[in-house]
């Protein structure tokens, strides 16, 4: 065996032994999510991750890279084909998510060419600054985006969780990835090629990952009232499985939430402390209450029995012949304002529209050539309710996936909502970890806005969340189930609120700005290479 061919083989070890590394660390990152919840995993998984990449040339780090984003993606969103019936659905969405972070890995090595960004206190802002920029990036685009999988998320659980009033997700992501390049380093064997490095190096990282966990603990994340209490009743009718089945037949899904409503409104907890407001799922009414009698008038029984409004979701087709997505409230003895409704605004690529229907459909599936596109709604995400003492209560709505998108959440928080509320339908998705996982990014929503927020299912899980994120009183999946509780309703801004979009704006343009200088340097080298070599062939 010649030498070139060892040192070929030993190359080929080293890049297969660093990409089984990297899918051991997305398998750890992908723990700090439900159903498993290991919040505590998502800052030495990252720490990993960079390990391998961080001074590995390019094809070797864009290799780790797939590895990771594979390995963390495949099994976090493992219910992508129960929602959609195509398994290649969900290798394509978790491979284009991967996408994202390896455009994130090349510009973040380019970095490095930079001498004075190799230090740790230099490396961890630029890691972290474009790391944000990215994840802003993808959970925006295309068709929206798919702000599921941020680093910040699972940190509901943790002492940094407690930022999101003062930056949200952005500045929680900056923080977790700032510190999991500050442990990476912290535990790297020495190399002074790379950079100057003290004995008191290490401890100082150690100690400001220390603190940097420590110092969240002295915010305060409000729970109490600003403008009373609103007494709300949760109800989960559950669908019989399949689902499509239960929907093909008239009534079933509607009779399912009547006949838990009956229960709730009988039950001891409201015969002394009736509830203001009753929360069905999306989809929760399977038919239109105005165009079916039938439906309306099951719908009125349980909100008489309940003596409540109820928030109900449907669908319907406009003139238009598109699906409508819709959330109404349902007084008893008076039915529904059509004018006061609330259509979804952020449909879910190829679940509730399909992208380039017409090339699609050309080639392929049935979904594209059967299924109708729903239409994005316009209306404000805002609903108002009248408590029972007569109060105006607005609040701030979205559906289902909506949980996971500051930009209808915060809008409807900005225009006034004092309390947050997301039907969902998640009978697609059976008892895998997409409701508790939409859970958590509703806790995160609750957090970063400083209010009560409510997921009613249609199958579960249910939450009743406070405005620190804790859960209240939650449900289990696939079954018929009832919450009443109490929220606290709250009016004050938080400066996530205030900002809105200019936070994940400003690291997006950050980064930019960065990939920019990056690739200028890049192309600037092989310029000047290029020079060098010519020079040297003349002489």
């Amino acid at each position: 065996m010649g030498y070139r061919e060892v040192l070929q083989r030993m190359s080929l070890a080293h890049v297969c032994g660093d990409a089984l590394i990297g899918a051991s660390a997305g398998l750890a990152m992908y723990s700090a999510f439900p159903p498993l919840g290991w919040w505590w995993m998502t800052i030495p998984a990252l720490a990993l991750f960079i390990s391998r990449i961080d001074e590995a040339r390019a094809p070797r780090a864009l290799t780790v890279t797939v590895a990771f984003g594979m390995s963390m993606w495949l099994p976090l969103i493992d219910w992508v084909p129960m929602a959609v019936g195509m398994k290649p659905a969900w290798f394509v969405l978790a491979f284009a998510q991967t996408l994202f972070l390896c455009g994130w890995v090349l510009f973040t090595r380019w970095t490095q060419l930079w001498s004075w960004a190799r230090g740790p206190l230099m490396q961890a802002p630029l890691y972290a600054i474009t790391w944000a920029g990215v994840d802003a990036a993808r959970s925006r685009w295309p068709w929206s985006g798919f702000p599921w999988g941020s680093v910040a998320l699972p940190q509901v659980d943790s002492s940094l969780g407690r930022l999101a009033p003062y930056g949200g997700t952005t500045l929680i992501t900056v923080v977790v990835v700032f510190l999991a390049v500050l442990v990476r380093r912290a535990c790297a064997a020495r190399d002074a090629s790379v950079v100057r490095e003290h004995w008191f190096s290490r401890p100082a990282l150690a100690l400001i990952v220390a603190g940097a966990f420590i110092a969240p603990l002295a915010v305060t994340l409000p729970n109490q009232a600003e403008n009373g209490m609103l007494r709300i009743g949760v109800v989960q009718g559950d669908i019989a499985l399949p689902g499509a089945q239960a929907y093909s037949r008239e009534g079933e899904v509607t009779d399912n939430n009547v006949r838990a409503s009956l229960e709730l409104a009988s039950s001891p907890e409201l015969a002394h402390d009736p509830i203001d407001l009753a929360i069905w799922g999306e989809g929760s009414v399977d038919r239109d209450p105005l165009a079916f009698p039938a439906i309306g008038q099951a719908v009125d029984r349980a909100a008489t029995a309940l003596d409540a409004p109820i928030l109900i979701g449907y669908t319907n087709l406009n003139e238009r012949d598109r699906v409508k997505n819709w959330l109404a409230v349902w007084d008893p003895g008076t039915g529904m304002d059509e004018a006061a409704r609330y259509s979804k605004h952020v449909p879910v690529p190829f679940g509730e529209f399909i992208p380039f229907r017409d090339f699609i459909a050309s080639f392929a599936t049935e979904v594209a050539q059967s299924s109708k596109d729903m239409e994005a709604g316009e209306e404000p995400p805002l609903m108002t309710i009248e408590a029972r003492d007569g109060r105006s209560v607005p609040l701030a709505v979205g559906i289902c996936f909506e949980a996971a998108y500051p930009l209808v959440i915060g809008d409807g928080v900005a225009r006034g909502g004092q309390a947050i509320i997301v039907p969902s339908n998640n009978y697609h998705f059976r008892s895998s970890g997409e409701s508790a996982q939409q859970g958590q990014l509703l806790r995160m929503r609750a957090m970063e806005y400083s209010r009560s927020a409510v997921q009613a299912s249609t199958t579960g899980h249910s939450y009743v969340i406070r405005p620190d994120g804790s859960i209240l009183a939650s449900t289990g999946t696939e079954e018929t189930a009832s919450l009443a509780a109490d929220i606290p309703l709250r009016s004050s801004q938080t400066l996530t609120a205030s900002a809105g979009e200019n936070i994940p704006r400003a690291v997006m343009v950050a980064t930019l700005v960065i990939a920019i200088l990056t690739t200028a340097t890049v192309i600037g080298q092989r310029i000047r290479a290029s020079a060098r070599a010519r020079r040297a062939s003349d002489h």
